[in-house]
């Protein structure tokens, strides 16, 4: 039953490009030396062209990069030198002894909550603002 269905089906989805027309440009055979040398000398040309639409955007991409560093550069040296003033080393330690002596002299408020053996760790544990010491 099915293969009386199946083999027509088969034949006329083969047939369709069987009976389709042939293209314009198929058969005509290879080309001549002729046609050869002329599709060279045209691929040539084209890659003449594109190197240099490439060398000439690179250029324009070469010059527009030297314009913004130098734009750059004039809008540095337009701009007035800000002082920095940093600390010496000795005003750096006095800082942080200030801050040891501000952290030192913060309440704790949870010292007084809890049992025993929780206010005995949280008296003896290390501080985290105490790490250089």
């Amino acid at each position: 039953m099915y293969t009386r269905i199946l083999v027509p089906l088969i034949s006329l989805a083969l047939a369709g490009p069987v009976l389709a027309e042939k293209p314009n440009w198929a058969g005509k055979g290879k080309p001549t030396q002729e046609q050869k040398e002329a599709h060279k000398a045209a691929m040539e040309a084209k890659e003449l062209e594109e190197e240099t639409l490439k060398t000439e955007k690179e250029k324009k991409e070469k010059d527009k990069k030297e314009k913004d560093k130098k734009e750059k550069d004039k809008k540095e040296k337009d701009k007035k030198p800000e002082k920095i003033d940093k600390l010496d080393k000795t005003d750096e330690k006095v800082e942080l002894e200030k801050q040891k002596e501000k952290k030192a002299a913060q309440e704790q408020k949870e010292l007084d909550k809890g049992s025993e053996q929780g206010k005995e760790s949280r008296e003896n544990r290390k501080k985290w603002w105490k790490f250089w010491e």
